[in-house]
């Protein structure tokens, strides 16, 4: 659902017409400094600002878009406010978390986000099942049961815990990750 932003003016005709009909609500309607007028302009008014408000509440309940509501989606996503970042930086972070989706770019936007670049992503270990199983029955993990990587990436130091955070919060529990620092 689409909400455009509207003009007062857009709404002094629709009002003026809610008045009875007859030769004395015409004669007032058609002074435009009569009381009524002026009266049909300021509640023209103000149903313009109540529709452009709900425009812009509706543009707030996506976190792609929102500006005054940044803090509660952090809140909600993360438990914390990231307010040492820019807008824009907020949002990228926002959506990677939303999306719940981790690959190597989402992981080089949130080093951009903090500063840094990603110089390899490394899964050294080669999962492997073994054990006695039974009609489907699986006595050990999973491949995905258990999920190492090392990230080489070149953040600030000031930077480095906020970057480590973030790329946590957007992993899964069953995915361990190692940081090496360098170029």
């Amino acid at each position: 659902m689409v909400i455009k932003d509207a003009a007062p003016e857009t709404y002094v005709g629709p009002l003026r017409k809610l008045f009875p009909k007859g030769e004395y609500w015409d004669k007032i309607l058609a002074d435009k400094d009569s009381d009524v007028s002026l009266v049909c302009k300021a509640r023209a008014r103000t149903i313009a600002e109540f529709r452009n408000r709900m425009n812009q509440l509706q543009r707030e309940s996506l976190p792609d878009f929102a500006n005054e509501t940044i803090g509660d989606w952090e809140r909600i996503y993360f438990g914390y406010e990231n307010t040492s970042l820019s807008l824009e930086q907020r949002r990228s972070l926002l959506r990677i978390q939303k999306n719940c989706g981790v690959n190597i770019e989402s992981i080089k936007v949130i080093a951009n986000t903090y500063g840094g670049e990603i110089h390899k992503w490394e899964i050294p270990y080669t999962p492997a099942a073994f054990g006695h199983a039974q009609f489907g029955t699986s006595y050990m993990a999973s491949i995905g049961g258990m999920w190492v990587v090392f990230i080489h990436a070149s953040v600030p130091a000031d930077n480095r815990t906020d970057f480590e955070k973030s790329i946590r919060r957007a992993m899964l529990a069953n995915q361990k990750i190692f940081f090496v620092y360098g170029d």
